[in-house]
């Protein structure tokens, strides 16, 4: 099993079929964040003492990414300012980069002043792509937003398209020059 992920594929279908059961059911009761995280804590912590695989695994891999965030926190108050667009700014020293631990890639945190010239080149490129997916999002709000312009009696955007007789999904697959 991987150090750092859920490794779904060494479960059974029974195992994969009830782990997308319980998330559909804990999603289905409640939008509350906070309460779907205490019902998910709660189902995670019966199915642990049950002692099912896959549980173990979903608890591992979660104890284990909320104990990297806390190592990125402390990290991150290690800081350098570096000037940009006129503005001084401050940034992490430490960053993570990928890196191969045991044949197995993962992300590894370190000073990024001791970083190659590739490396800083192979993240850059990592944070362009980020970027990118920001930017998607963005398109989608401006589309969403553009129905309140069309139907402004309209409390959201599936009642908006609703009164304009549109579907939701394709008018957002919809490029807008169309």
């Amino acid at each position: 099993m991987s150090r750092y992920a859920i490794n779904r594929s060494a479960w059974s279908d029974r195992d994969r079929d009830e782990y997308e059961d319980l998330l559909a059911e804990i999603c289905n009761l409640t939008n509350d964040t906070s309460e779907r995280l205490d019902l998910l804590e709660d189902k995670l912590t019966d199915a642990v003492q049950a002692h099912r695989q896959w549980a173990l695994d979903v608890s591992r891999a979660s104890r284990r990414a909320g104990l990297a965030k806390e190592i990125t926190r402390f990290e991150d108050r290690n800081r350098a300012l570096v000037s940009f667009d006129g503005q001084l700014l401050s940034v992490p020293r430490t960053q993570s980069r990928k890196v191969k631990v045991a044949g197995e890639v993962t992300y590894q945190r370190e000073l990024i002043v001791v970083w190659t010239w590739d490396e800083i080149a192979e993240k850059r490129e990592e944070v362009i792509k980020s970027a990118r997916a920001y930017t998607v999002k963005v398109q989608q709000y401006d589309r969403l937003l553009a129905l309140h312009v069309m139907a402004p009696e309209a409390k959201s955007p599936a009642e908006a398209a609703e009164h304009l007789g549109l579907d939701i999904d394709e008018y957002l697959g919809k490029s807008e020059a169309a």
